[in-house]
């Protein structure tokens, strides 16, 4: 049978470059004549046509009763029923999930229903459970995801990382299949102008973008280079502690955050540096931006990602994660080897069309159909 429908399972959403790329698919996906169903907590409408006929979009419930269950376990418990009720939308011959979150949820309710899912994977398994907030519970997921994500009919990573990290606790290696990020709608054309002493970085304030590091690395970077100043944008549980911590170092006037911001083409645009001290990732969108802003970047040699998108370094400045002084090194190096920091950065973006949605979105259609025929 053929496909006809198909379900994007992403019950809270976040901030982030998911909802960019889930963006992009439903815009590609149904100008294909693919009936895509979002089911969701919330939605930003922005560049979404809600009057379109083969978009529909069910919103979950969120009025609580167990308030002691983790916020993501308590929406995806509530979206159970939207699932069950988008099966009967199509016949499930021509309908296949594909779950961006709480696959282990959508896996079990496909299996019981009979409809073909994938699960796709955002980060890479094994390192978010070492270096997770809470390593019982981590590791308790990740035996859970261990015995449940056999059982799903295709598993998408988003780096060729994460799937090596997948491959060690999925039983059938074809059933996983990696496919970058459809994440740019636009490759940019940059010209060249004398951009201000800025060091960029953003992400969620969270153990696993390790700011701790990239503010102490900066400290001890700004000693010898003392008119540039780090910039930060994003928020997140850590914010207090690195607020605290920039006011030990007295350090105030030199680091900034700024919180998330709606846009954010002004900071990338005046960004002489980018730097991330990631201790994981899945693929890392942030990278994708700095490389299609041409901004020379610094980042960590995390297991998956940011490595992919910035070629082992011939892209940018590899450092150790949890290295204030390599990393301090290393943006000495990109600042004083500026012009090898240029080409390395442009080297990158010769590879960029990996992640611009014209060449990954047909990719992932194709996996679709290939999926619904199984």
């Amino acid at each position: 049978m053929n496909l006809k429908h198909t379900i994007l399972f992403y019950p809270s959403m976040e901030r982030g470059g998911v909802t960019v790329n889930i963006k992009h698919l439903i815009k590609y996906l149904t100008k294909k004549e693919i009936k895509v169903t979002l089911i969701s907590s919330k939605i930003d409408r922005k560049g979404l046509n809600f009057q379109n006929k083969n978009f529909n979009f069910l919103k979950v419930a969120s009025n609580f009763k167990f308030f002691f269950l983790p916020f993501r376990w308590l929406i995806a418990f509530y979206s159970i029923k939207n699932l069950v009720e988008s099966f009967s939308l199509f016949k499930k011959e021509n309908t296949v999930v594909l779950s961006m979150q709480s696959s282990m949820v959508a896996i079990i309710i496909c299996k019981i229903y009979g409809i073909k899912v994938i699960a796709r994977n955002s980060e890479d398994p094994v390192h978010s459970t070492i270096h997770a907030d809470n390593y019982f519970s981590a590791f308790i997921v990740f035996i859970m995801r261990f015995c449940i994500y056999n059982f799903a009919n295709g598993i998408l990573t988003n780096s060729l990382g994460s799937k090596k990290s997948m491959e060690l606790f999925i039983f059938k290696k074809k059933k996983i299949k990696t496919i970058y990020n459809p994440y740019l709608l636009k490759i940019k054309k940059v010209k060249y102008v004398k951009k201000p002493n800025n060091i960029l970085s953003v992400g969620r304030l969270c153990k696993q973008k390790d700011f701790v590091t990239l503010i102490l690395g900066f400290s001890i970077f700004v000693k010898k280079y003392p008119k540039f100043k780090l910039i930060i944008l994003g928020d997140g549980p850590d914010k207090a502690n690195l607020e605290n911590l920039i006011k030990s170092l007295n350090l105030q006037k030199k680091i900034k955050l700024k919180g998330w911001v709606k846009k954010t083409d002004k900071y990338f645009s005046s960004a002489k540096v980018f730097a991330l001290t990631s201790l994981y990732e899945g693929l890392g969108n942030v990278y994708i931006d700095a490389v299609n802003y041409e901004i020379p970047c610094v980042y960590t040699n995390c297991k998956s990602g940011p490595d992919e998108i910035l070629l082992n370094g011939k892209g940018g400045y590899k450092v150790s994660i949890k290295n204030k002084y390599d990393l301090s090194n290393q943006l000495e190096n990109c600042i004083s080897n500026y012009t090898l920091s240029k080409k390395k950065i442009i080297n990158a973006k010769k590879k960029i069309n990996r992640f611009y949605y014209k060449t990954t979105c047909p990719k992932y259609l194709r996996y679709l159909k290939k999926i619904s025929l199984q």
